[in-house]
């Protein structure tokens, strides 16, 4: 036996009734349906013990039945007293003869509980517009108002008893989602309250589907009672039957549409005879339309279409936009957004049009020639194959153009040639029968004639002295044209006869900056017409001058005297000396050069110069100066070459301090040796009464030879002290010698091991000597320099030197191109650039002892592929060591970041092998890593890399 399927919940509900269905194999009149209100359980189920009653007769010998708790119970108070609680139905058979139960089905259990109200929905208001926000009006309507205390609900309703609705889900008929397009507005916030007071509520607007459909309602609800024990409980309500759902129909019109039914577009560019004919369809009639933002037109019937037509005629080319709207002023919509519907009524692309209307006509090209054209190239308007039909009305005859007028690069060109002047009529239509007419004249240009005058002739004779190479004074001839006729504009070609060069200022009317010779022009109108002239330009004679002077005496000196004759060129003449003066003949000259420029009446001038001057001075020619060899030497020289001056010529020469010198004098004083550094005075006399000439003069020396070598050095136990003199005296010989001068060494290198004082003289290639004296003592202390590095590294890594000198004061030794980024307590951490070898020292300090360890390091490219070459990295590690170092393969690797970030440590050996697996720790910013590994012996390189930055030590493991 079973219940209704929608009775999912297995509820006997209080004011409904439920079905109970039987197995239907069986006759009715085996059908006995029983109930029981106890149940005692044993350990199994079959054994379980029901106090078995009855159902009342008006039940009995159906194969199904409906009750309410009601009914099975005999009242309704006893039915609200079995709220909660299960009523066990069965359906047996009785044994005829001995009226005992011969079978029966399995036990079916229902809970009592209060049915919830009956729902109608009432004054139903669809939409208007099918819209993507379609929304309903509804009156929802109880059968009764909620069962319980109004009062008792708002005091307390953790004690209150009663109906409680929970809330209304409206879905599709016949669907278990819920729709998620539905929402509902106007429920009041406590629907409880509310239902306890009313039985209805209007105006609630629900959210609904674009199309009509059917839908029904979800009711959640609760009934809280005391059980036996006195306990406030709660039950589902029993919401399952069909009057529960309130179903209702929200119809929705049809979207409003329109679509172009017909349309006729202009057949000539700029007429107005379009036709567009739209159909309407959904939506509520009738309908209106508004043309691109005009007034609303009413859509009625007219001659030939009905009331959902729109038709209209005698359009011109445009776009028309439509905005559609229904009795309701719906409008359509495409995807929620208002769509009107736009057409386009079309013309040509473009009128019938002579795409070379400038030039399409072309005039009579010269006097007489008769060779006017008219060649329009045609687009636009309608063609079949690209053709028009194309005529010229002559004075006499029409003309119809029938050749292939198609263009490879489009359109259509009609050609009638050989015209005499006279007005022509010219008419093209297309395929639809447009037209387009041009009236127009030929004419003939009259004749070309060409002449030319010489507006400027030539100023000056080009073989001129021209103190300026004035060259536009003898090309400063203009010729000028004079054309008639012909047809503008002109061409002008000048040529000068029996030249090849281009003339500058071709192509001008005017022409200028012409010398002498003939010329010849020849005229192009913008035809190809041409008319010929000549003309020959000449030069005046040739401007001469002459210039005559007077000698000059030392005892005179403003005694001097010139006169400058012209002939030539075109008198009168002018004279202007560089003094100013402007006479031909001009007194009273010093000694000096005097230029005087004579010009004519044209422009043409001529340059000559006059040079007055004293008996010739003495003249160093060229200086040869030895310099002293070696330094506060005597062996300099001056030697002089000379000229000019009257007569013999006699030199004298004075020390810095003005002393005569008499001896080392050659040649006259002309040569002098015997010098030391200095400077010198040399005074030269002739046999003229003029002054004497005194110049000066320096012989230098080189340099005073310094020896680096300090004139104290204390050297400590077991140490010496080297020297290597080779670069600073190259191609020098030396003897090194002791304080008995005793020979000890004649290297350029030399090293001491024991006190006392030593002395080194050095000859240098050229003779010169020079010596120096330094004393060594020996201090009892022992100074010891060592230092650990990693003979082997990688460059663009950072890697760390560690001093093994800790007593002592010390100081590194790095090659410029290694950068030091960071030296504290005696170690150093260094970056190589590029791979190589590179030689690090380190020197140490004690009592006045030096002594400085160098060791040979092997940079090589990455090959473990931790670090990225050519990239610049952030320099993080703030402090990396190793404790202790050497060590037996137990030690401690200790870092300290300068930010937070993950460490990597690699161990590798002499050949580049990973003594034992990376160590990698997580981010942070201090780290103290054991590290035990009795295999280790032998020299290894730890390697850290963190956050790009990569450092390196040496490590010695010792066992």
């Amino acid at each position: 036996m079973k219940t209704s399927d929608n009775n999912s919940a297995k509820f006997l509900p209080i004011d409904v009734k439920v079905p109970l269905i039987a197995k239907e194999v069986f006759d009715n009149d085996l059908y006995h349906y029983e109930y029981a209100t106890e149940k005692k359980r044993w350990w199994f189920s079959w054994l379980d013990d029901y106090n078995w009653e009855p159902l009342p007769a008006k039940f009995q010998q159906k194969q199904s039945i409906e009750v309410s708790a009601e009914d099975v119970l005999g009242s309704k108070a006893r039915a609200e007293e079995m709220i909660g609680k299960p009523i066990y139905f069965r359906v047996v058979s009785y044994d005829k003869d001995t009226g005992l139960v011969c079978s029966s089905s399995e036990v079916l259990p229902l809970t009592v509980t209060q049915a919830a109200p009956f729902i109608t929905i009432k004054n139903i208001q669809s939409p208007l517009c099918n819209s993507n926000e379609t929304t309903a009006t509804v009156t929802i309507q109880l059968s009764r108002k909620l069962l319980g205390s109004l009062e008792q609900y708002k005091k307390n309703r953790g004690a209150y008893l009663g109906e409680v609705f929970n809330g209304f889900s409206f879905i599709k008929a016949g669907e278990n989602e819920k729709e998620k397009a539905i929402g509902i507005n106007g429920l009041p916030k406590d629907l409880t309250e509310y239902f306890l007071q009313h039985d209805h509520i209007d105006n609630v607007v629900l959210r609904t589907a674009s199309v009509t459909t059917n839908y029904e309602i979800d009711i959640m609800g609760k009934f809280y009672y005391l059980d036996s024990n006195g306990q406030r409980k709660d039950i589902q309500l029993y919401t399952d039957d069909a009057q529960h759902k309130g179903r209702f129909t929200v119809a929705v019109p049809e979207p409003l549409n329109s679509f172009l039914y017909y349309k006729n577009d202009n057949q000539c560019f700029g007429e107005s005879k379009g036709v567009i004919i739209l159909e309407i369809s959904g939506g509520t009639p009738p309908y209106k339309y508004i043309k691109n933002g005009e007034e609303p037109v009413l859509v009625d019937d007219n001659f030939v279409y009905d009331d959902n037509f729109v038709y209209l005629s005698n359009l011109p080319s445009g776009t028309y936009t439509f905005t559609i709207t229904d009795e309701n002023n719906c409008q359509i919509l495409k995807n929620g957004v208002v769509s009107p519907v736009v057409v386009t009524i079309t013309q040509p692309q473009i009128p019938i049009t002579i795409t070379n209307e400038i030039d399409y006509v072309s005039q009579i090209r010269g006097y007489g020639r008769k060779d006017g054209a008219i060649r329009p190239i045609i687009k636009g308007g309608t063609t079949v194959n690209g053709d028009y039909l194309v005529q010229l009305q002559t004075q006499t005859q029409t003309l119809t153009f029938s050749g292939t007028g198609r263009r490879p690069s489009g359109g259509y060109q009609a050609s009638f040639d050989n015209l005499d002047k006279g007005t022509y009529t010219l008419t093209i239509q297309d395929h639809k029968g447009c037209i387009l007419t041009r009236v127009i004249s030929i004419v003939e240009p009259p004749l070309l004639t060409a002449s030319i005058t010489a507006t400027t002739t030539i100023g000056c004779n080009q073989n001129n002295n021209d103190p300026n190479n004035h060259y536009e004074l003898y090309n400063n001839g203009v010729l000028s044209a004079t054309v008639e006729g012909g047809v503008p504009p002109y061409k002008y070609h000048w040529k000068k006869l029996g030249r090849r060069v281009p003339l500058q200022g071709n192509g001008e009317a005017i022409i200028r900056g012409l010398g002498k010779g003939t010329y010849r022009l020849v005229v192009t109108d913008d035809n190809k017409n041409q008319a010929t002239a000549t003309y020959t330009l000449t030069e005046p004679p040739r401007l001469m001058l002459d210039v005559t002077k007077s000698e000059m005496t030392c005892s005179a000196p403003n005694g001097g005297q010139a006169t400058a004759i012209a002939s030539g060129g075109t008198p009168p003449y002018t004279y202007l000396w560089n003094t100013g003066y402007t006479g031909a003949h001009i007194v009273g000259l010093s000694a000096g050069k005097y230029f005087v420029t004579v010009s004519d009446s044209r422009g043409c001038s001529v340059q000559e110069k006059v040079v007055l001057s004293y008996p010739e001075e003495v003249e160093v020619v060229s200086t040869i100066i030895t310099p002293v060899t070696c330094y506060e030497g005597n062996d300099g020289k001056i030697a002089l070459t000379l000229s000019g001056g009257k007569g013999a010529v006699n030199v004298l020469w004075y020390d810095a301090e003005g002393t005569l010198i008499t001896q080392g004098t050659t040649n006259g004083g002309k040569t002098i040796s015997g010098l030391k550094a200095g400077k010198y005075k040399a005074v030269f006399r002739d046999q003229s009464d003029c002054p004497v000439l005194e110049q000066f003069y320096e012989v230098l020396q080189p340099e005073k030879t310094v020896i680096n070598i300090p004139s104290q050095i204390t050297i400590c136990q077991g140490d010496s002290r080297s020297f290597d003199l080779s670069t600073a005296f190259p191609s020098a010989t030396f003897r090194w010698t002791d304080s008995t001068g005793s020979l000890l060494s004649t290297e350029p290198t030399f090293t001491v091991s024991t006190k006392g004082n030593y002395k080194v003289e050095i000859t240098d290639q050229k003779g010169c000597k020079e010596a120096t004296t330094f004393e060594v003592s020996q201090s009892d202390k022992i100074l010891e320099v060592d230092f650990l590095a990693a003979t082997n590294s990688y460059y663009n890594y950072t890697v760390k030197l560690v001093s093994l000198s800790h007593s002592i004061t010390t100081q590194w030794v790095l090659p410029r191109e290694v950068t030091l980024i960071k030296e504290e307590n005696g170690a150093a951490e260094v970056r190589f650039p590029n791979e190589g070898t590179y030689t690090i020292g380190l020197k140490g300090f004690l009592d006045g002892c030096e002594k400085t360890v160098y060791k040979t390091l092997w940079v090589e490219k990455d090959r473990l592929g931790i670090g990225k070459e050519n990239t610049s990295k952030e320099v993080l590690i703030d402090d990396f060591g190793i404790f202790s170092n050497p060590n037996n393969g137990t030690f401690r690797i200790k870092v300290n970041l300068k930010r937070a970030s993950v460490i990597k440590v690699y161990c590798i050996d002499i050949l580049g092998r990973e003594a034992f697996p990376a160590i990698e720790q997580p981010e942070g910013t201090t780290f103290n890593i054991p590290v035990s590994n009795s295999r280790l012996s032998g020299q290894y390189l730890i390697i850290l890399e963190a956050g790009g930055d990569i450092m390196v030590q040496k490590m010695i493991v010792n066992h």
